[in-house]
């Protein structure tokens, strides 16, 4: 999945044009609150635009269905997060993580909700946003300590971790990461790589003009990012073609696949003088759309 779109669920014009946006996947976003009344409504709005888009009928290509929850940034999250697994979404974006904990307390809520609303069990995949306090972000490498099965890729909230630092750029000259932020990012896409997990970047939010968001774009690719978040829909194309592969790349992966195909669970084999395993298949998998 190259291209991950955050959709504000309290946007009716946004959620209206969303589905022709080009992007891999439309993410919902429940994150702005506001009063119980609004939230109330956001919610339904949320789980009936997740509902209406099953089956996709008038999306110019398929994506995939996610939310997007902060827990405990709303009183009413636990809500929000019970009427969009009414709509049986493929994921949730789990904001404002920073443990193991985090993780394990919200897949076990996730378990009991699945239930509730006649989801098929452990099928709703997660998506921490890691890095929101200093705290958090110093706590990046204990993640490599029994990940959760759920878990398919790992983010990082650029956003967030400089609210908390009140930090007053997030980009320095010519456009690279600050250092805090950077030293966020380059944990985030290390474990996640370790663990054979999907990578997103941080949705740029610099200027509107193609030519800085292409580079943003294709500098997490350069530096093994496996997608992207885009918070407008005039960016998605250049998400998408960033992180589109390379006839190189499919070459690589489909080599790789035919060397696990004898023994497809091996831990580990030797290709070209090296070995590889699990991890590298399932990014091989990744690359020909077949993950």
């Amino acid at each position: 999945m190259r291209s991950w779109i955050l959709v504000p669920a309290d946007n009716d014009k946004a959620l209206a044009s969303v589905a022709n946006a080009g992007a891999d996947v439309v993410v919902v976003d429940l994150v702005r609150g506001g009063h119980a009344e609004k939230q109330a409504k956001t919610r339904l709005q949320a789980r009936d635009w997740l509902i209406s888009h099953r089956e996709q009928v008038v999306a110019a290509r398929r994506f995939a269905r996610w939310a997007r929850i902060v827990p405990g940034d709303s009183p009413h999250w636990r809500d929000d997060l019970e009427a969009v697994m009414e709509a049986a979404p493929e994921g949730i974006v789990v904001g404002g993580c920073g443990t193991q904990d985090d993780i394990q307390q919200f897949a076990g809520l996730l378990y009991e909700i699945e239930q509730r609303c006649g989801v098929r069990s452990n099928s709703t995949r997660i998506i921490p946003q890691i890095g929101r306090s200093p705290r958090a972000a110093l706590q990046v490498p204990k993640l490599l300590e029994d990940m959760h099965p759920r878990v398919s890729a790992l983010a990082w909230d650029a956003d967030g971790l400089a609210h908390s630092l009140s930090a007053r750029r997030k980009r320095g000259p010519g456009g690279a990461w600050s250092d805090p932020l950077a030293y966020l990012r380059a944990q985030v896409l290390l474990v996640a790589q370790a663990l054979g997990l999907e990578a997103i970047e941080a949705a740029y939010s610099g200027p509107r003009e193609p030519e800085p968001m292409a580079r943003a774009a294709e500098g997490a690719r350069a530096d093994g990012f496996t997608g992207m978040f885009a918070t407008h829909p005039a960016h998605v194309a250049a998400i998408n073609a960033a992180f589109a592969p390379t006839a190189e790349e499919r070459g690589e992966a489909q080599l790789v696949i035919s060397a696990f195909a004898v023994s497809p669970h091996a831990d580990s084999l030797m290709h070209k003088g090296r070995r590889i395993g699990q991890p590298e298949l399932r990014r091989a998998r990744a690359v020909l759309g077949e993950a």
